[in-house]
């Protein structure tokens, strides 16, 4: 019998995808507040400039995988504009890329409560703050960060596969389905989508199904000779009865 608390248990082994390279791009820079009025505005303006050119620095040394030069960029603009919540965006997806997730989360807690002040949200950002939660262990917590995601953005896949996850956490198995084939159904590709549909099967008793499509994960996973540990926990609903 598949109990609830080891699905729960081993669902902590999917690995699910974090970074939306394509939705970066769309953040507008947003305007720094706070600053002195007593600065020179000639002064302010060139500060302004050079700042801007850290964070295209920054997103350029991204993009071609140099974390830390990218950091050192990133950290240099957000000592002249503190209050510019894309910077904190872009700092927590490297901290999360480097594993640290407490600093992650923090950076995308800044960039949330400053897109706030100018009346902005961002499904990309929700989905980011859903994924680094529950790789700490929370629950509730991205339950309702990838919800208001798809509020935001109903087609953004990731917010689907996100929700799907914290669904069979939660035990609501059948919308956990529903969940991870509408991410299916907007075009997203993901390794952990059998494993995800294989435990929610089996959390709903159909153990058929179950181990077929976890049948499906260990085999994709060993033929590209990913990490064990996934397929092994795999393998053990597949020859429950």
């Amino acid at each position: 019998m598949v109990t609830a608390i080891k699905i729960r248990l081993l669902l902590r082994t999917a690995v699910l995808s974090i970074v939306v390279l394509a939705a970066l791009c769309r953040f507008a820079i947003s305007p720094a507040s706070g600053q002195s009025l007593n600065t020179d505005k000639a002064l302010q303006a060139s500060a302004v400039v050079a700042s801007d050119r850290l964070l295209t620095e920054g997103k350029n040394f991204f993009l071609a995988n140099d974390y830390a030069s990218a950091l050192n960029s990133f950290r240099q603009f957000e000592a002249v504009r503190p209050n510019n919540f894309p910077v904190h965006f872009w700092i927590g997806l490297i901290l999360d890329q480097n594993g640290d997730a407490a600093g992650a989360l923090d950076q995308y807690r800044q960039s949330l409560t400053q897109a706030k002040t100018v009346d902005m949200d961002s499904a990309e950002l929700r989905v980011n703050l859903g994924n680094t939660l529950s790789k700490m262990g929370y629950s509730k917590e991205p339950l309702a960060d990838y919800q208001r995601a798809i509020v935001i953005d109903p087609m953004n896949p990731l917010a689907h596969l996100g929700l799907s996850k914290c669904l069979i956490d939660s035990g609501d198995y059948a919308a956990a389905l529903k969940a991870v084939d509408r991410f299916g159904t907007l075009g997203g590709r993901d390794i952990n989508v059998p494993l995800l549909r294989g435990l929610a099967l089996a959390g709903q008793g159909n153990y058929a199904e179950a181990r077929q499509q976890l049948r499906n994960y260990l085999s994709f996973t060993n033929s590209s000779r990913l990490p064990t540990n996934p397929a092994l926990t795999a393998f053990q609903i597949c020859t429950l009865d």
